[in-house]
């Protein structure tokens, strides 16, 4: 379905710019038959400061900017979109479509982009205004959100008092259950897990975590699991956050740095990453030996969740570095 078979006709990009600490307009999303296009705004392009959302997709400059040959929306925008997980719990918001019945192609991605949260990956958001920033969160208890994630995977009616607590989770990555809290001033992602599991994931994923904490190779965010009406979540300090209130970290998934629709991310390679790095990247060297450690861990580790999505690199408006 096309965003103009909804009625919506355009969103605006807001952007956090390096070390500031609240959004600015950067320009604007519109349809054009079944692709988005991007135009920056004039005040923004006027700007001192002003960067581009990402140089070899939408470089600074004014008039429309179609996405790469293959792509309906640019990958840098896309990145900042809810992935499966988001895009069920907006459609059960939307129409009460829930569990194996649920087709996320039913909306179009200008809805998923202004439905899903603005505490969002990275350091875009999407709104329908071009002058006033409305931020769209919600407060639910950890408990909360892990019944209404149950209930949604499992095709249930959400309760009303559990009709919003998923809201925080819209925004990130993802096709498991999970959401996004803030503890004593951190951000954190909460990932849940889920009844009848066979295997403890949560404890699997937080043991590699320490695992890569261990060994040293590379930065690797704190983390711990909680009990929360007797079941594992996993809580994990946000890599696209600073220690300043307010602040936002710009980045790209590998997906975006290397052109592939994410229907094609299976094709991905390390050689091409690589080849990104040698000529995107600040510090090349020092990056190809983190890939190089990560491609070791995971293997190690059994990790079989390794996909361009997975991968990311922060964007500072000049190079790119590994997250």
């Amino acid at each position: 379905m096309t965003t103009s078979d909804r009625g919506i006709g355009r969103v605006f990009v807001w952007i956090w710019l390096p070390d500031a600490t609240a959004p600015v307009v950067a320009g604007r999303l519109a349809p054009a038959g079944d692709r988005l296009l991007f135009n920056y705004g004039r005040s923004y392009l006027a700007r001192p400061d002003a960067i581009s959302l990402y140089h070899p997709e939408l470089p600074l400059r004014s008039g429309l900017q179609e996405p790469r040959a293959g792509l309906e929306i640019a990958g840098c925008i896309r990145d900042a979109g809810p992935d499966s997980w988001g895009q069920r719990v907006i459609l059960a918001r939307r129409t009460g479509i829930r569990g194996p019945e649920a087709d996320t192609g039913d909306l179009d991605q200008l809805t998923y982009l202004l439905d899903s949260g603005t505490n969002r990956v990275g350091g875009l958001d999407f709104q329908a205004s071009a002058t006033e920033y409305v931020p769209r969160e919600d407060t639910a208890s950890l408990e909360d959100m892990m019944l209404a994630a149950e209930s949604l995977e499992e095709g249930k009616p959400l309760p009303p008092e559990l009709a919003e607590a998923l809201h925080n989770g819209t925004s990130i990555g993802g096709a498991h259950p999970k959401a996004l809290v803030e503890e004593n001033g951190q951000h954190l992602i909460a990932k849940f897990s889920s009844r009848g599991e066979t295997h403890p994931w949560v404890k699997a994923e937080a043991i590699g975590m320490e695992l890569g904490r261990r060994v040293g190779l590379f930065e690797v965010p704190a983390s711990r699991v909680i009990d929360v009406a007797g079941r594992d979540v996993l809580l994990m300090q946000r890599f696209d956050r600073t220690g300043v209130p307010g602040q936002r970290k710009l980045m790209v998934s590998a997906l975006t740095i290397l052109g592939l629709h994410e229907q094609l991310g299976q094709y991905a390679t390390y050689w091409e990453l690589a080849n990104a790095i040698r000529t995107e990247f600040a510090k090349p060297q020092a990056a190809l030996r983190d890939l190089f450690a990560r491609i070791v861990f995971n293997i190690c580790i059994g990790n079989i969740d390794d996909h361009a999505r997975n991968h990311a690199a922060f964007w500072d408006g000049q190079q790119l570095r590994l997250t």
